[in-house]
Parts: C-alpha cells; sequence; structure tokens
C-alpha cells in the first residue's frame, strides 16, 4: 500500500449533518497517533467575513480541532460568502470553479501526506461547477473511497440509502457511514433501528455513532471534547488497517 496516496473523502446526506465536525475529529485522532494527517475543504461556501477577508470556517475548525499547521490556503481552495451551492456562489460573485484546479489542489495535498480528508460539499450531487462536475465527479476523480456523515433520526434511512447507492452507481466505494449528533434525550425506536437496517440495505459497515456535543461550534471555533468522543464513539482504526493495535 503506497500510504502516501491514502485517503477518503467525506461526505454527507445532506448540507449540516457535521461533515466538518467529523472530518476535524477523525482527523485529530489520526495525528494523536502519530499519522501525517491532514483535512482539506477544497470549495467552501458561506464563508465569514473577517476584517475585511473571506475566511473558510471549515478549514479554520480543523486546525483548531486536529492541530493542524498548515496555513489555510493548503486546507482550502476557494471560498465564497453566499451559503449557496458552489457553482451558484461563485456565479453571483462572479468567479468560477475551475474542476482541474480543484482536482490538481487535492492531488498535491493526498501526495504530501501520509493520510488525507477530503470534505465535500452538502451531498454528492451538489454542483461545484456545473452539471459536469459535482461532488460525486471529484471524488470519482481522485478514486476515494467515502465516509458518509448521516443524521440519525427520522428521514435518514431514505437519504443514507439512496446516497449510498448513487455512490456505488458511479462505481465509488463507501467505507462507512458515521451518524452524527444523537441525543441521548431523543433516543426512540428509529434512532435505535435505523442504523442496524440502513447497514443491512447498503451493506455498508456503520463505523460509529457521535453524540450530540453541546461543546461543538464550527462557526465559534469550539471543539471542546470532539476528538475524545470521536476515539470513544467511532471504529477509526478500520481506516487505517495498517496501523498496529
Amino acid at each position: 500500500m503506497d500510504y502516501a496516496r491514502k485517503g477518503y473523502f467525506v461526505t454527507g446526506t445532506d448540507t449540516g449533518v457535521g461533515k466538518t465536525v467529523v472530518t476535524a475529529g477523525l482527523a485529530g485522532v489520526f495525528r494523536h497517533q502519530g499519522i501525517d494527517a491532514v483535512a482539506l475543504k477544497p470549495v467552501q461556501t458561506g464563508a465569514a467575513v473577517r476584517n475585511g477577508e473571506l475566511v473558510p470556517e471549515d478549514a479554520l475548525f480543523y486546525r483548531l480541532a486536529a492541530g493542524l499547521p498548515q496555513p489555510l490556503d493548503q486546507l482550502n481552495l476557494y471560498r465564497f460568502a453566499p451559503a449557496l451551492s458552489p457553482h451558484l456562489a461563485a456565479k453571483l460573485c462572479g468567479e468560477k470553479v475551475e474542476p482541474q484546479k480543484i482536482i490538481d489542489f487535492c492531488r498535491r495535498a493526498l501526495l504530501r501526506h501520509q493520510l488525507t480528508l477530503i470534505e465535500g460539499a452538502g451531498g454528492l450531487c451538489v454542483p461545484l461547477s456545473g452539471p459536469d462536475f459535482t461532488v460525486a465527479h471529484l471524488a470519482r476523480e481522485l478514486s476515494l473511497p467515502l465516509i458518509v456523515v448521516a443524521r440519525i433520526g427520522l428521514g435518514t434511512i431514505n437519504h443514507t440509502v439512496l446516497t449510498v447507492a448513487y455512490a456505488q452507481s458511479l462505481g465509488l466505494e463507501v467505507a462507512g457511514i458515521v451518524f452524527n449528533g444523537l441525543k441521548q434525550q431523543e433516543l426512540g425506536p428509529a434512532e435505535r433501528d435505523n442504523p442496524e437496517i440502513i447497514a443491512q440495505m447498503t451493506g455498508v459497515p456503520v463505523l460509529g455513532i457521535l453524540p450530540h456535543l453541546t461543546g461543538i461550534s464550527v462557526e465559534g471555533g469550539v471543539a471542546e471534547g470532539l476528538l475524545e468522543a470521536v476515539e470513544e464513539s467511532v471504529s477509526w482504526r478500520q481506516l487505517i488497517p495498517w496501523l498496529k493495535p
């Protein structure tokens, strides 16, 4: 195995499911194991304006939570203020997302680091530059297996099964599913059953169920308890089988 090219593409069943939290947490856990891991957000929409400059908050959160030393420009390529699909956000800003630039940006990181996590924007069908270059197209160009982040409550069966089926129809490997944001007080029949039935319907392993963490805020730059929760709740060792116990 060529570890220098090893990586995963983190996608979600929808926007706001916690891809950034899971990506940052995994990167931090891997780094604590002595792995040269990095997390990328090639395209950030809804970027914050601070001191007159656009700031990619997801990449900033990676640095905070995982202790990444890289400058933001090595973690994020495109950033746009409108909280919209990248193709539309770029258009409204008078810019254009160039597919080859994104692909090259990601490949450089894959060559530079032992393990690279690349987070998409929204779900697999989200257009990055248009209908001919979506998040799924990027994952396929990079030949990376997927980690799918999903909600655990009502409605997630349909969203998650469709996401996995679409990925597999494009020839993408799905390494596993992480359910995010479980609130113990809302743990009911659906939350108890959904992971098992989704695993049965997709044939994809459930890597873990991450609890809702009140001390986490991507926008606020707070990552309290994240790495501990990921280490305890997610089967992260399955993603790095070469690491000795």
